[in-house]
């Protein structure tokens, strides 16, 4: 059997709105749509970075920035005969500009969410640890998107 290996990467978009975060994901199909992290292959002659931030670009219509990398996902599946072998770079991003309704024809809408409706959203499970891992960093690294956002005070911080 041929197998064929893909290269790709991609990013979670993310603003931030008040105390949370919004995350900017792209939909297939006709409702209801299937929604994921936006993501592309690798061209010739271009670094997984650069990739990624393309592909943001055009499958979203918004802008960013790398703030970290992620992880990489490897998955496998067919088309006709051929096993394909895809591994995708994610990055964690921040948004710079844009209007999701400029994105390309490649997807079918693109959308913002906030961060408990991505997790819900996301049809693949590898994507939903993604968003865990992009918040364990924004916990550790609270004004990594520019912005800190509002941390609400406990009780035992408001009397102390």
């Amino acid at each position: 059997m041929r197998i064929k290996y893909e290269v790709s990467a991609g990013g979670l978009l993310l603003r931030p709105r008040g105390s949370t975060y919004d995350a900017l994901l792209i939909g297939r199909g006709t409702p209801p749509r299937i929604w994921t992290l936006p993501k592309g292959h690798v061209e010739a002659r271009e670094s997984n970075e650069q990739a990624a931030l393309r592909e943001v670009r055009e499958e979203t219509g918004c802008w960013g920035e790398i703030v970290t990398r992620l992880n990489e996902i490897s998955y496998w599946f067919y088309v006709g005969k051929s096993k394909h072998r895809k591994a995708v770079t994610f990055y964690l991003m921040r948004y710079l500009s844009g209007d999701p309704s400029n994105h390309d024809h490649e997807v079918d809408d693109a959308r913002w969410f906030d961060m408990m409706q991505t997790r819900k959203t996301l049809k693949y499970v590898n994507e939903k640890r993604l968003v865990d891992m992009a918040l364990e960093f924004l916990a550790v690294n609270p004004a990594a998107l520019g912005e800190p956002p509002l941390v609400a005070q406990t009780a035992e911080q408001k009397t102390s």
